[in-house]
């Protein structure tokens, strides 16, 4: 019997049993979500071969494999156990993951995202959010795996709702206190440090892992239609850390890159607002962030606002923009003395193909196809959408500029965004600014209460940033076409 079969019978069986069995006396809810998708890309790849070091800015190598073809097929179960008034307990299986699940593959995680979320790791079915909720006479008490969200989703961001990819999760506890339209809520999440993987288990190091100390006061005003919040998070690295943090390198060579032994320790002061008057509705989240990164000064800010607008019965209006800083560059050959990078969670996507594929994974076949977060760019996304019965089309224009570039001086270092980690210039041209543009086409049939068909489409225009590749010959590249048709079911 395979590994997957084993553990289907075993959580299927448990399951049973609670509900089943008069001596038990627990009520059990089902919930949960299918999904299966196709994705055909084509013209991503802006150069010829790999470079032959890893100084090779931002060139996508041509595999091959253009177009580019895979297939995802997920099932998430969210059995809900009501122990008595007072207790529940939430899970949420994953068989598969969202973003690695490919047909003729067993779809296993390879942990490059376990620094801003938790899962068991290499297991046929693992728990993405696995937590007791208790009701006490001081608040709401949770412990166990727990989802993570927080206004537009820049920082801890957990949709839930079809088209999330690498949600946030996080080991912990926490009570959330509700006085009047305020709410207070103190958290203590640890992320795992490292795959459970059984071919590869190690002692546990103590001084490892990353844990976030939080605190966050939300305000919410039914009658003014108004919601306002603030969250503080303190966020501690041992400095053995095995987890990824989004800037893990910082030296290079002429071959390979150096990760460093760091810990880190910042802060996190994320502002949330959302404000509906009539047909319009506004939201916006600011995080603030200054500490420390490899005993170095780490300050930097990030937002993004978020605006709707009902025209009608049938048509709606939307603009997202936001801004996500990047690393300055470093002179004469030394890193700089400070840090400043901040990147969105990878699951806030503006734009179909631009924040959303990874371009270069797809093209090595190495980690994510979809974790291409937001970081060293402002983006401004444009949007609309016309909703008729059961059909539903929606369009929008997205451009996008980098926030730091290569400055085109020998000797000077900057920050590949992309990789994470810094290259030393070889007196190349500077490097443009302009991300480029996209134009998105989405179309949705909802075929009854339970299942959704849907087809999204793509063109992405690659601006003169990606021309770089440290080299004094430029990338060439080409318009780059993208399409998913999906089918959702709920139940």
């Amino acid at each position: 019997m395979s590994l997957f079969a084993a553990a289907s019978r075993l959580v299927f069986l448990g399951l049973f049993v609670m509900s089943g069995s008069s001596a038990w006396a627990l009520d059990l809810d089902w919930h949960g979500q299918f999904r299966a998708e196709e994705n055909v890309i084509y013209g991503f790849t802006n150069g010829v071969s790999a470079p032959a070091n890893n100084n090779g800015g931002y060139t996508i190598p041509n595999s091959g494999d253009s177009p580019a073809t895979f297939q995802n097929l997920f099932l998430r179960l969210n059995p809900r156990v009501l122990v008595n008034d007072n207790v529940t307990v939430h899970t949420d299986l994953w068989v598969g993951t969202p973003d690695q699940s490919f047909f003729g593959s067993d779809g296993r995680s390879t942990g490059t995202r376990s620094y801003y979320s938790t899962t068991t790791g290499n297991a046929a079915i693992s728990a993405h959010t696995l937590f007791a909720e208790v009701a006490t006479d001081f608040g709401t008490v949770r412990v166990g795996r727990l989802p993570l969200n927080w206004g537009l989703g820049l920082v801890w961001n957990s949709k839930d709702d079809g088209t999330d990819r690498l949600p946030s999760s996080g080991d912990g506890i926490s009570m959330t206190t509700k006085l009047g339209a305020f709410s207070v809520s103190p958290a203590i999440i640890k992320y795992v440090d490292q795959n459970n993987n059984p071919g590869a288990l190690a002692a546990p190091n103590y001084n490892a892992g990353v844990t976030d100390y939080t605190i966050s006061l939300t305000y919410k005003n039914d009658d003014e239609q108004v919601d306002l919040g603030i969250l503080f998070l303190r966020r501690i690295a041992g400095i053995n850390s095995n987890v990824l943090s989004p800037f893990t390198v910082t030296s290079d060579s002429a071959t390979t890159q150096t990760v460093n032994t760091y810990s880190y320790a910042y802060n996190i002061w994320d502002f949330y607002a959302k404000k509906r008057a009539g047909v319009f509705t506004i939201s916006a989240e600011v995080p603030l962030v200054n500490g420390t990164v490899s005993g170095i000064d780490y300050s930097t800010v990030a937002g993004a606002v978020k605006a709707v607008a009902k025209a009608g019965e049938h048509w709606s209006f939307s603009a997202d923009i936001g801004s996500a800083s990047g690393q300055t560059n470093g002179q004469n050959g030394a890193t700089p003395g400070d840090f400043s990078a901040f990147s969105f969670s990878p699951d806030y996507r503006p734009g179909f193909i631009l924040f959303n594929y990874n371009l270069y994974n797809i093209a090595v076949a190495s980690g994510s196809p979809y974790n291409d977060p937001v970081t060293n760019a402002k983006f401004l996304a444009l949007g609309a959408k016309y909703t008729t019965g059961k059909w539903s089309h929606a369009f929008q224009g997205l451009y996008a500029l980098a926030d730091q570039t290569a400055d085109g001086v020998a000797g000077n270092i900057y920050f590949n965004s992309r990789d994470g980690h810094y290259e030393t210039e070889d007196g190349s041209p500077a490097q443009s600014n302009k991300l480029g543009f996209e134009l998105d086409y989405g179309l949705g049939y909802q075929w009854d209460e339970s299942i959704r068909f849907g087809l999204e489409t793509g063109l992405y225009f690659p601006g003169a940033y990606y021309d770089f590749n440290n080299t004094p010959t430029p990338n060439t590249h080409s318009t780059v076409f993208a399409s998913n048709f999906n089918v959702l079911v709920k139940f």
